[in-house]
């Protein structure tokens, strides 16, 4: 069985020490055959710098690291071109006098590897026009540029537009150097996590051609459902032994925790990371949120964010996602660029085009709702598992009054400004809650006549829960409501061979409202 590449960036790594790796050839084929210059924006932890690794070794000729990919018979490995790889994590960014100063320091390197001389010149824009020519002139090759994480500068000065404003001028004269120096480069590939800096690469590389939101390359980035079960049978084996499975029942849950990522609406491709840790330490957890998180969501777009919108499908123009700004970005557009939201659906009215965006998995989900009712409502993430214990309790016991308490102890700290408006508002939050606390519990499960809003399973239990929200209806006309749908639509039939209990709350305002049927 072929080793897991947690945390392996380096194609040529991988391929040497018999780690796993999924065949993403295909697509670097196709790009490299239709252009020249491409731009891509992915999350944090989704495979991007591995990609550009798998790209320098092609253009580097390593003919023996491809064997068996598609790519190998189809390549010209005659053809050779120095490579000039720039990862700005490895440089400082703080400031744009050390961004100047890391760029000196990072040609000079480039230089030295290749064996030219630089002028001694701290001028980092004509130090690196210099280091292309002068590589070019030696190898007699045109020159591949891989640009990773080209938006670090900005992103970690998020909150600090001076700064932000003068990285973004660094950057920017450095990508008019590489468009003036045009005739010395082959290829060049830039990737982030970010679409908003523009005014630093597309204004200046014009002819740029951003993939981020196309079609042929949604999956280029990590793994499809044919590639999880073509690839990794043997550890989704393992992890049904570990965790007492079936392997239908691991792929489901897989699924459900780190599938869901899509670009293009249709295809849903896993987080790679966390599926690969999910393969490693054969357990559930949200590894990606730990690890992936940029340093900016922790103080920029969680503490002001409304929870209801997020909670929920939004829809936003392909103007505002494509064309975002550091001035004007939304905080839906910098969760979805940043892999907390992704497209669900792309709908075309006439000539405008609208991308719904909705949270991705399970692992994000329930991650983000823990960092956000702590945020937000000031209790601990211990007490709020005390309340749902309680509440479980007082569901069995029938105790209506016990509910209604501990869900007021536990909605009441959020603010009214941060509260939503309607049913699925309160439905998102207590199915999180509960779900959080190691309940086997289910949304929006479907039946033949519609969709239960929730069920909770419990040793031979089941609890049917319903949720109604409403501004005008009274309380007890909710409930009614409730209970006749619950009837009319059969919602118990699927578990007859079960203890059944139906669960109505209902929301006005402040006011919440509870029947228990057995």
């Amino acid at each position: 069985m072929q080793r897991l590449p947690v945390g392996r960036q380096s194609f040529k790594k991988i391929r040497e020490n018999n780690y796993l790796y999924v065949d993403k050839t295909k697509y670097i084929y196709e790009m490299i055959d239709s252009g020249d210059i491409y731009f891509l924006s992915r999350p944090r932890r989704f495979g991007k710098s591995l990609l550009l690794s798998t790209i320098k070794e092609l253009f580097k000729g390593s003919k023996e690291l491809f064997k068996d990919l598609y790519i190998h018979n189809k390549w010209n490995w005659k053809e050779k071109h120095p490579v000039i790889h720039l990862d700005f994590s490895s440089l400082t960014v703080k400031t744009p006098e050390k961004l100047e100063m890391s760029l000196n320091s990072f040609i000079d390197d480039i230089g030295r590897r290749y064996g030219v001389e630089l002028a001694d010149n701290d001028l980092y824009i004509d130090k690196f026009s210099e280091l292309i020519r002068k590589v070019y002139e030696k190898t007699g090759q045109s020159i591949v540029i891989l640009i990773d994480e080209y938006d670090l500068p900005m992103i970690d000065n998020l909150n600090n537009q001076e700064i932000l404003k003068d990285n973004e001028k660094v950057l920017g004269s450095f990508y008019r150097m590489l468009k003036a120096n045009e005739d010395y480069i082959r290829f060049i590939f830039i990737t982030g996590i970010s679409m908003f800096a523009h005014v630093s690469i597309f204004s200046t590389l014009n002819n740029t051609d951003d993939i981020t939101l196309i079609d042929e390359y949604n999956s280029i980035c990590g793994y499809t459902q044919e590639e999880i079960e073509n690839n990794f049978q043997d550890h989704i084996k393992k992890l049904s032994l570990k965790l007492n499975l079936s392997y239908e029942e691991s792929l489901d849950r897989i699924k459900l925790f780190y599938d869901g990522y899509s670009w293009n609406g249709v295809e849903k491709v896993y987080n790679p990371y966390s599926t690969l840790l999910c393969f490693k330490h054969r357990k559930f957890s949200k590894n990606w949120f730990n690890t992936g998180t940029p340093n900016l969501l922790v103080d920029y777009p969680l503490k002001k964010h409304d929870i209801k919108a997020i909670s929920e499908p939004l829809r936003v123009s392909d103007g505002k996602l494509e064309k975002s700004t550091v001035e004007n970005i939304s905080d839906e557009v910098l969760l979805f660029q940043t892999g907390y939201l992704t497209v669900e659906r792309i709908e075309e009215i006439e000539d405008m085009v609208f991308y719904d965006l909705k949270i991705p998995n399970l692992e994000v989900e329930t991650a983000l709702f823990e960092n956000l009712i702590e945020i937000y409502s000031k209790v601990p993430i211990d007490e709020i598992i005390e309340y749902r214990k309680k509440f479980i309790g007082y569901v069995f016991s029938g105790d209506c009054e016990g509910i209604k308490e501990t869900l007021g102890d536990y909605l009441s700290p959020i603010p009214n400004t941060l509260r939503g408006r309607d049913e699925r508002y309160y439905h998102t939050l207590i199915f999180r809650s509960l779900l959080n606390s190691g309940l086997k519990v289910k949304s929006e499960v479907k039946t033949y006549n519609g969709n239960i809003d929730m069920i909770i399973e419990e040793k031979d239990h089941v609890i049917i829960v319903e949720f109604k929200q409403s501004n005008d209806e009274s309380i007890e006309v909710m409930i009614n409501k409730a209970l006749k749908q619950i009837k009319e639509k059969e919602y118990t039939r699927p578990y007859k061979d079960k203890k059944l209990i139906k669960l109505i709350l209902a929301f006005k305002g402040k006011e919440i409202g509870c029947k228990i049927r057995m």
